[in-house]
């Protein structure tokens, strides 16, 4: 299943700075089993793991 998301990042070496918003990202890969509640969860942990470079994500909406 596929997410569009938008959200704020910041980078590894100042997790604390968010410098970065991201309007609208199509998030791929998604799979059908998982519970709607825990989706955005699942969807940050993707994208952590996808951008060794972004140190937090805030603000993560599913549009």
């Amino acid at each position: 299943m596929d997410y569009r998301v938008s959200y704020e990042h910041s980078m590894k070496n100042d997790p604390d700075a968010f410098i970065a918003q991201v309007p609208s990202q199509l998030v791929e890969g998604i799979p059908t089993n998982i519970p709607r509640a825990l989706v955005p969860e699942y969807i940050t942990e993707l994208i952590l793991s996808r951008s060794p470079t972004i140190g937090k994500i805030r603000n993560l909406r599913i549009l």
